[in-house]
């Protein structure tokens, strides 16, 4: 690529670093919080409706991936964050099903099984599409799981994350997540930590690292002014000495 769109100032710095001309580096900040402010996102009501589902005082929005260089195999990981959830009965779940990983069918398989224990209390679908996710973010108690959107778009939405695993290890962490260990007791802990009063007074401070949800006009007007070569010859950027300390 002979142009970069980085979502934050540290990965525009990696980028650098890895020989890439600063001009050419662009921070416009993560595409992912533009339906933030493109969609008008549902009330309370509406997300209730939409899903058919009665939604109680507080619910978790819930994702795990299968991690494939996790500590534990992943079946062995939704056994611990199924038996976390289980500690907090007076909480509802809307848990979405994981993506095509190696390991995502039958995590499948457990979400809908797990759903099925709890009829009351757990709604499972495969996919809620943005709108209905962001919504029931925007509503939710805290966001649980080791999804990029507890990382990205939870705390543009001011929503806590409990972040679990090394799946998002090396991203960028707002005051509102709360990383944690595969193990029902951490993961609990956890929860129980992002739903104290002290921590919500921290979420509501916490800003967004990755930009201010307008990453894709960004982009647009800066490919509709650039000058781009019509034949491309990219050389090697060298930082200045001593720039990495050395």
């Amino acid at each position: 690529s002979y142009f970069h769109f980085v979502a934050a100032e540290a990965y525009r710095a990696r980028l650098i670093q890895m020989g890439e001309h600063p001009s050419r580096v662009i921070n416009c900040g993560d595409p992912g919080l533009d339906n933030l402010e493109r969609l008008t996102l549902l009330s309370r009501e509406e997300l209730a409706q939409a899903l058919k589902f009665p939604l109680g005082a507080n619910y978790f929005l819930v994702t795990y991936h299968p991690a494939t260089l996790g500590k534990l195999n992943p079946v062995s990981a939704m056994q611990e964050l199924t038996a976390a959830l289980d500690r907090f009965p007076q909480i509802q779940i809307i848990i979405t099903k994981p993506n095509a990983d190696a390991g995502g069918r039958e995590l499948g398989k457990m979400v809908d099984e797990y759903a099925a224990r709890h009829p009351d209390k757990v709604y499972a679908c495969t996919s809620l599409g943005q709108l209905r996710y962001l919504s029931a973010m925007k509503h939710c108690a805290a966001v649980v799981g080791n999804s990029s959107s507890g990382i990205v778009e939870a705390p543009g939405l001011k929503k806590p994350t409990v972040n679990i695993g090394d799946r998002q290890k090396g991203r960028l962490r707002a005051s509102s997540i709360i990383d944690c260990a595969e193990s029902a007791q951490a993961i609990a802990e956890a929860i129980d930590a992002v739903l104290s009063t002290e921590f919500a007074q921290v979420v509501a401070q916490t800003e967004s690292l990755y930009g201010n949800a307008n990453a894709s006009s960004q982009i647009k007007e800066f490919l509709k002014r650039v000058d781009c070569p019509k034949r491309i010859s990219k050389r090697f950027y060298d930082l200045p000495t001593g720039a990495l300390g050395e």
